[in-house]
């Protein structure tokens, strides 16, 4: 009886151990950014951003092991009222049959003490692809305030337009858009207690 009430506390010890280091980060909207920028006639570049997303980062001892993030594909914004509203019809994002672009890892490598392969699922347009990302992160802080944890991650990586059908029936886009969109995510992370 003595044995394994001795097991049973060493068990219960050990799963609070485990627990205290995995922790759970969501993205802080406010203090964040998810920008892209496309090549036009191969001399210029348009930029935008979505405007609208959310998601959690799960991190286990030091390093990142999962990311999920959602983007409203309608909060695609380039500064520019008819471009926008041209992106979000059937010609580009589709996003009334689309209405969110998703992001799921499925491996994370640490390759350096602050920066981070990423590999994951993106979804958009209704199509699945899997692409590779690069993370950085730049530091963390506890707010003096509300005591809560937070640290900053930069996201970085290219996205090709014509895997997900973005543009492929608008003749125009070939001549005029690149086919890769380079993404920066500026992300800020609280941590959820």
């Amino acid at each position: 009886m003595k044995k394994i009430l001795i097991l049973s506390i060493t068990l219960f010890v050990g799963s609070l151990s485990i627990n205290a280091q995995k922790s759970t980060w969501k993205i802080d909207s406010n203090h964040s950014n998810i920008n892209f920028g496309i090549s036009y006639f191969k001399v210029g570049t348009i930029k935008g951003s979505f405007d609208r997303y959310s998601g959690t980062f799960t991190q286990e001892k030091d390093k990142l092991s999962a990311i999920t993030i959602t983007i409203k594909t309608t909060s695609v914004n380039t500064s520019q009222k008819d471009r926008d509203k041209h992106l979000r019809s059937n010609d580009f994002f589709s996003a009334e049959e689309h209405p969110e672009i998703s992001f799921v890892s499925t491996t994370i490598s640490k390759i350096s003490a602050n920066e981070y392969k990423i590999i994951g699922n993106i979804t958009m347009t209704g199509i699945t692809k899997s692409i590779v990302l690069k993370g950085i992160e730049k530091g963390a802080y506890e707010h003096p305030r509300f005591k809560t944890n937070n640290k900053f991650i930069t996201v970085t990586g290219i996205v090709k337009r014509e895997d997900f059908n973005v543009g492929t029936n608008y003749p125009p886009a070939k001549m005029a858009l690149g086919n890769e969109v380079e993404l920066v995510a500026e992300i800020h992370l609280t941590e959820v207690k």
